[in-house]
């Protein structure tokens, strides 16, 4: 992308300067991370993670939630971190967390609480973690976002 197509897109000058990029450990998340990137690179912006963790609907106690929450946290932390070594990014700073019952909802708050320019999402969780994805939430996501929202 050149200069002067970036900056017909976006805010801030016409320039998406903020971005926002949700990863749930999957291939669309992973692409959705590239694709920012690329583009912050291009404008001078900077990239951000935001991870959405559902608690299990059905855990018996509060402990087998909170392992649950732990084990999904472990898992796309390594995702993250072997992505961002093979990629040979730049680190992207401290992923923000949060744990949310509709990841639509959690991301649409999150962006507009911290002035996002832009949100960038995968089309598809990862098949085990379906129900707690991007993926599934992006018809929502789409409804009530308060930014632009690329779909990679």
């Amino acid at each position: 992308m050149d200069e002067t197509s970036t900056r017909d897109i976006g805010t801030h000058g016409g320039v998406f300067r903020r971005i926002l990029v949700c990863y749930d450990g999957s291939n669309g998340a992973r692409r959705a991370l590239h694709v920012a990137q690329s583009l912050a690179d291009d404008v001078g912006g900077t990239v951000e993670l935001l991870i959405v963790i559902r608690p299990p609907a059905h855990a018996e106690t509060s402990e087998a939630s909170e392992e649950a929450i732990e084990t999904e946290r472990r898992e796309l932390s390594a995702g993250l971190d072997e992505e961002v070594g093979r990629s040979k990014q730049r680190l992207f700073g401290t992923p923000h967390e949060v744990i949310h019952e509709n990841p639509a909802d959690a991301i649409a708050d999150f962006a507009k609480q911290h002035g996002f320019d832009l949100v960038v999402v995968g089309t598809h969780g990862r098949e085990r973690v379906a129900h707690r994805g991007v993926g599934r939430s992006l018809e929502a996501l789409l409804r009530q976002h308060p930014c632009p929202l690329l779909v990679v």
